[in-house]
């Protein structure tokens, strides 16, 4: 249902929610956005209108907003005289890609006029110009670029290229997490460390854990390699494009194989060995640089998708440690399936805690 008038909310969003989105779409910072109340109401109320608008991030909700004219954009304000490298910055906030994510995604697909790639220097500068100018925020940007005719309703928030870590959108998948849940996935696949992932989101590593941990218990696995596995194979994380199949050593191929395996890390080595019949110096040894060349256990699962080591058939089973001669089908996932154990320690995940934070920004 679309807003016809100020004043008038239609009932697809609750009091607090249509609150929360006229802040931000306005430009107000989300940490400002729940007044006196802070901002947990504020990641609830995000996370409920992302999903029912198929987004993922604060820009592309605000964007969404304003192209189904459920909020109203200002003006029509006059033309900008803008030079070519700002307007395809600012276009390019509409695409729905990790805040973290979005400068470099930026600089890897805009050109300058004569033809060069932008630095990330130059899209930091061009967005840095905006929002001083304007006296706004980045996602508040997208109202002006309404007003100002730099966004339209026929654009869409797809990005024309990809090449970042990056979830399905709402309501894809074999099983459907919630925005919030879905970013964690994303951040934690392109091989940032819990922390990382916080402070990417602006929230805590408790929070990273509790999201991570209710995604184990939808996916009905253990450990968080499993579950970045299990991820792409259910596309609740989008796939990325293959590179071709990688010139591997056979036994850093067979390695990388088995890195799904749902297992905890102490007898991740042993298990590899037991399936592959390769030594245990020699899975030690290609696991290291696996882990040095991807950042951890996660980025390289998410790397051997991309490099043709790794799909669906891969083993993840436990029962693929009890014989060298079995090649088991992936683990069956049972909606109540067990996600709650693991070690904190290395590339594994720890346990949930009592009562997981799910923060929803």
């Amino acid at each position: 249902m679309k807003r016809r008038h100020p004043g008038h909310r239609p009932s697809v969003y609750s009091v607090r929610q249509w609150e929360v989105a006229e802040r931000l779409v306005a430009g107000m910072p989300p940490a400002q956005a729940g007044g006196t109340a802070g901002i947990a109401p504020v990641r609830h109320a995000v996370n409920s209108i992302q999903a029912s608008l198929g987004v993922l991030t604060v820009r592309s909700m605000c964007f969404r907003l304003l192209q189904q004219e459920l909020l109203p954009a200002p003006g029509p304000y006059a033309a900008l005289d803008l030079d070519p490298v700002t307007r395809t910055v600012w276009e390019g906030l509409r695409w729905d890609i990790l805040d973290v994510d979005l400068v470099p995604a930026l600089a890897a697909n805009l050109r300058r006029p004569d033809g060069l790639l932008l630095s990330t220097g130059a899209v930091n500068s061009a967005l840095d110009r905006l929002t001083e100018t304007l006296r706004t925020t980045r996602h508040g940007l997208i109202r002006f670029g309404f007003a100002h005719g730099v966004l339209n309703a026929a654009q869409s928030t797809v990005p024309p290229v990809l090449d970042s870590v990056a979830a399905a959108p709402p309501g894809a998948g074999a099983w459907d997490p919630s925005p919030a849940h879905r970013r964690a996935l994303a951040l934690r696949a392109s091989g940032r460390d819990v922390a990382a992932c916080a402070m990417a989101e602006a929230t805590t590593p408790h929070a990273i854990t509790g999201r991570l941990s209710a995604c184990r218990k939808l996916a009905g696995v253990r450990f968080q390699r499993a579950l970045i596995h299990r991820a792409l194979c259910d596309r609740v994380l989008l796939r990325p494009a293959g590179q071709g199949g990688a010139d591997l050593p056979p036994e850093e191929r067979a390695v990388w194989r088995h890195l799904p395996l749902d297992v905890p890390d102490a007898e991740l080595p042993t298990a590899i060995s037991s399936h592959t019949r390769l030594d245990i110096t020699t899975v030690h040894r290609v696991m290291r640089a696996l882990r040095i060349r991807h950042r951890d256990d996660c980025g390289a699962v998410y790397a051997g998708w991309k490099h043709g080591v790794l799909d669906e058939h891969a083993p993840t089973d436990l029962s693929c440690c009890r014989s060298a001669t079995t090649h088991p089908s992936p683990a069956p996932r049972p909606a109540d399936a067990p996600g709650h154990t693991g070690d904190r320690r290395g590339h594994g995940d720890g346990p949930p805690p009592a009562n997981p934070t799910e923060s929803t920004r």
